[in-house]
């Protein structure tokens, strides 16, 4: 039966009743998932990796969910787990970093459905007083200034490749340190400008007033820490400093800790053991990865897993959701590092 079933093919009609009986009768599993920029038009801050989505797609996508799972709002999930009550078909949509358009385009789209949302802001970007890290290495790449930054990660002690032999990007976020935002600052600054300049003129990021005015019954806030580092790479007090610094803003804003917690990037070499310590003494009650696997009942809520919701296409989507081919036979969790 299982070899037949995962020989099914997805959209024809076995496919579909194969899909239709699964999502009927097999309620255990919750499908988290994550999206970046939502917007018509990508920019520097939301080109790279799939970080922009569409809102048409978005539309098709929470239509689908809306027909066939139940959307519910991470904290009501995180309630259901410590009450040990198993939720159907469950299905959480989260939002990383703290993009304008999350609210201002998202938001609406999900509403009309009377979805709700879980944003993960970077707290030191919340206002548009400064950049991602991410989209300060971004910028000066655009704007072909990546010998600039070579020279200075050397000049800072870095053990550089040779020319040509890595993308810049992809080094210095599997090289990260702690010094790389005040690094990237610094050659931003040669170019004649300033990380603050470039937010206040593009305001990619949301305002600390969309915060403290988002109804709560639609959208959530939880902790994305304060400058989005590779945790993994900070000292135990430096980890602290980041989770810490980013729940009291929260809690500032919006009058509510967070109880949530994502660990930036999310695979599993971007956090310790340590670090979910500090997560956990600093009163979150969920942690969340980015290692793709099922969350199949009975849960832990510290050991939650998300996925990426911005793919190719609908069927794409539908086939992540529905954890096809695998899910479909029962198969056991599945991990992606």
């Amino acid at each position: 039966m299982t070899s037949i079933l995962e020989k099914t093919s997805f959209d024809t009609w076995p496919g579909k009743l194969v899909r239709k009986l699964r999502r009927r009768y097999n309620d255990r599993v919750a499908t988290i998932l994550t999206y970046h920029s939502i917007a018509r038009h990508t920019t520097v801050f939301n080109e790279r990796d799939q970080l922009c989505h569409s809102p048409t797609a978005l539309e098709r996508e929470v239509d689908y969910l809306a027909d066939n799972f139940n959307v519910m709002r991470l904290s009501d999930l995180i309630a259901c787990i410590e009450r040990n009550e198993m939720p159907r078909r469950a299905v959480v949509l989260t939002f990383d970093d703290g993009y304008a358009d999350n609210l201002s385009i998202a938001q609406p789209i999900l509403f009309r459905r009377r979805l709700p949302m879980t944003i993960f802001p970077v707290t030191s970007v919340i206002g548009n007083r400064d950049l991602l890290w991410q989209h300060k290495l971004a910028w000066l790449v655009r704007e072909r200034a990546e010998e600039r930054v070579w020279i200075a990660l050397q000049a800072e002690g870095w053990d550089v490749p040779a020319v040509g032999e890595a993308d810049l990007e992809t080094f210095v976020r599997q090289n990260y340190r702690a010094d790389v935002p005040d690094i990237l600052e610094a050659v931003i600054r040669t170019m004649g400008t300033t990380s603050e300049a470039l937010a206040a003129k593009y305001r990619p990021y949301l305002e600390v007033d969309d915060l403290a005015q988002a109804d709560p019954e639609f959208v959530e806030f939880g902790n994305h820490t304060d400058t989005h580092p590779v945790l993994s790479a900070l000292a135990d007090g430096q980890q602290m400093v980041e989770i810490g610094a980013a729940s009291r803003k929260l809690h500032e804003w919006t009058g509510r800790a967070p109880t949530s917690f994502a660990y930036p990037f999310g695979l599993k070499a971007h956090y310790t053991a340590r670090t979910k310590d500090h997560i956990r003494a600093t009163g979150h009650k969920a942690i969340l990865d980015m290692r793709r696997r099922m969350n199949v009942w009975p849960m832990d809520a510290m050991e939650l897993s998300r996925k990426p919701g911005a793919v190719a296409t609908q069927e794409d989507f539908e086939r992540s959701v529905e954890d096809w081919p695998a899910n479909s036979s029962g198969a056991p969790p599945m991990q992606r590092e």
